[in-house]
């Protein structure tokens, strides 16, 4: 598909949103629409079979190679078909972290793991899970305790993982083991994918302040695993630099997707309808809360500051634009991603305060209590936000790495 004309182009503008009438759920975009919870067998359903219909219409899957099942359009053709999907918004991608797997697959993996592997998650089809944390190896990566030791044509794990996003529905899984107990720091690890259906793995919830009654992150267990050398990802004590790959494109939304313009691509992807982040939500909710008598719209600090959350929307789509064309050219280093991270997470606690602030004592009522403001989602949002400075690198990390690789500033001691 190369065709970029203006009158082709509005076509396709039709052609999606003809779709997006037809194919999302019922109600979707009002406030009669109750979203599913998220991770339930009902959200992860919607979410996979909106998938497969988003990847059958051509609407998904760029970046990628057509032999590994990835959709060939022009960069006008994907900003049109972004721009639709941001200005509906959709159920949140299936697949998980598969987005990663897809990116490091596309640097380190074999030609048999691309072919098996790749086409299935970018249509959604297959959820993939991180085994990345440990309870003492979280910020120092490097540190990894859990164990992988070759027998024959396979390698024996045991160890223990934590705060793994959608542990409880994943199918697959990607994890980096210490595969040689005397090698030097970074050079002693390698990388893995394995079946969640594999004897030997395990796993379990941990619950969070957000109190809600499904836990989003869990726990992962491995004892005595076997996974085939044919999952094993790179070369055998490189699994360091196969993991930055990932990292890399965690921290950046993705970077096969930031290449591309897709939408929904990478842990920073859009879904759902207006997030409860967004600028129109927070006009919404300023033009329609009393504080003191009067709409919390009519005081002017609080359109000051809602403006400047919008400003920093658009710079941060014009770096994700940046970025793009600088992934295209080649000329990225890996490090850049950690501006997308770094901002969009400190952006998201502060934007999560902000509502809270203008609900005032509503703030205090959670989800399940009837007098709780939008069903308690904002306090819900500015609690679950504190996590997100935390996963993908904390802050204190992707400070460091812009200070040192970006700015060139020295290391501190």
């Amino acid at each position: 598909m190369t065709s970029g004309s203006a009158g082709n182009l509005e076509a396709l503008r039709e052609e999606v949103r003809a779709f997006l009438g037809k194919n999302l759920p019922d109600k979707w975009g009002t406030p009669e629409y109750k979203p599913l919870e998220q991770g339930s067998p009902e959200q992860i359903a919607l979410s996979r079979s909106f998938s497969k219909k988003l990847y059958d219409a051509g609407f998904t899957g760029f970046g990628v190679p057509a032999k590994y099942g990835g959709k060939e359009r022009t960069p006008q053709e994907m900003a049109v078909i972004r721009s639709e999907l941001m200005r509906r918004g959709f159920p949140l991608p299936s697949a998980g972290l598969g987005r990663l797997v897809v990116e490091t697959l596309m640097q380190w993996g074999t030609e048999e793991q691309k072919k098996k592997f790749i086409a299935p998650i970018i249509s959604g089809q297959v959820n993939w899970i991180e085994g990345f944390s440990e309870p003492n190896a979280g910020s120092d990566l490097a540190g990894v305790q859990c164990t992988a030791v070759k027998k024959g044509n396979e390698w024996v794990i045991n160890g223990q993982k934590c705060w793994t996003s959608g542990w409880d529905y994943g199918e697959w899984g990607f994890l980096l083991c210490k595969s040689d107990l005397t090698a030097p720091r970074h050079r002693n690890l390698t990388f893995f994918l394995f079946d969640c259906k594999t004897p030997g793995f395990s796993r379990r919830p941990l619950r969070q302040m957000t109190g809600e009654p499904h836990a989003q992150y869990g726990e992962l267990f491995f004892d005595d695993m076997h996974v085939p050398d044919e999952n094993r990802v790179g070369e055998v004590g490189r699994g360091w630099y196969v993991a930055m790959t990932t990292l890399i494109a965690e921290r950046g939304g993705g970077q096969v997707g930031a290449a591309s313009g897709e939408a929904g691509s990478g842990m920073l992807g859009l879904g759902g309808v207006r997030s409860l982040g967004g600028v129109d939500a927070l006009i919404d909710l300023a033009k329609t809360t009393k504080r003191f008598g009067k709409n919390a719209w009519e005081d002017t600090d609080v359109r000051k500051r809602i403006a400047q959350f919008a400003i920093e929307n658009e710079a941060a789509r014009a770096y994700a634009v940046r970025l793009a064309n600088i992934i295209r050219s080649g000329g990225a280093s890996g490090n850049e991603a950690s501006m997308t991270k770094l901002t969009s997470t400190e952006r998201g606690k502060r934007t999560g305060d902000f509502a809270c602030e203008v609900i005032g004592s509503y703030s205090q009522l959670i989800r399940g209590d009837e007098r709780a403001v939008e069903d308690g989602n904002y306090v819900y949002s500015m609690l679950f936000s504190r996590g997100t400075t935390i996963y993908m690198g904390t802050s204190e990390i992707c400070r460091n790495i812009l200070s040192e690789r970006i700015l060139g500033l020295p290391r501190g001691q």
